[in-house]
């Protein structure tokens, strides 16, 4: 799939950033219905681990990249769970390399990944976004930035596949 454009991403970001809860639930079903592994990767992931406002961070934004990425020039594909578990354990590996490298912070690695990453523009609105959304009235805790970094990035690099 060809890179989303940074104003389809912006354009989508400003447009969802502001839907009512009704419309959310519709949005919800329709990707139920196209991407049904995808958003129950998004809505168990983090059970446990994340408190709900990060669920419900986490939940949001991937409707957003979602969104976007619908508006690519070719058709999503039909993302299985095999194809999250096998992304995802790439994620975590190369998370954990970076990780044990140095005293890398979220930032660090989230720089790193961006130089050659094909869907580069929705990778920077996610780290925009959660950066945002932990300076707001929500329970973002800067230890789980980084898993629910990852768990976004696994999203994308399934659909982007």
């Amino acid at each position: 799939m060809k890179p989303i454009s940074a104003d389809v991403v912006e354009q989508t970001w400003k447009r969802l950033g502001v839907i009512p809860p009704e419309d959310a639930t519709v949005l919800i079903d329709v990707m139920r219905k196209e991407q049904p592994s995808v958003l129950a990767y998004l809505t168990a992931v983090g059970e446990g681990q994340l408190t709900e406002d990060e669920m419900g961070l986490l939940l949001h934004i991937g409707i957003v990249v979602w969104q976007a990425m619908r508006q690519g020039d070719a058709q999503l594909p039909m993302v299985s769970g095999e194809d999250l578990d096998a992304v995802e354990s790439k994620n975590v590996q190369m998370l954990e390399y970076f990780e044990g490298e140095s005293e890398a912070s979220f930032y660090d690695v989230a720089e790193r990944l961006f130089g050659s990453y094909n869907q580069y523009e929705i990778l920077r609105h996610i780290v925009g976004a959660l950066m945002e959304e932990q300076e707001e009235d929500l329970m973002i805790r800067d230890e789980n930035l980084g898993i629910m970094y990852i768990h976004l990035k696994t999203a994308i690099d399934a659909m982007d596949l």
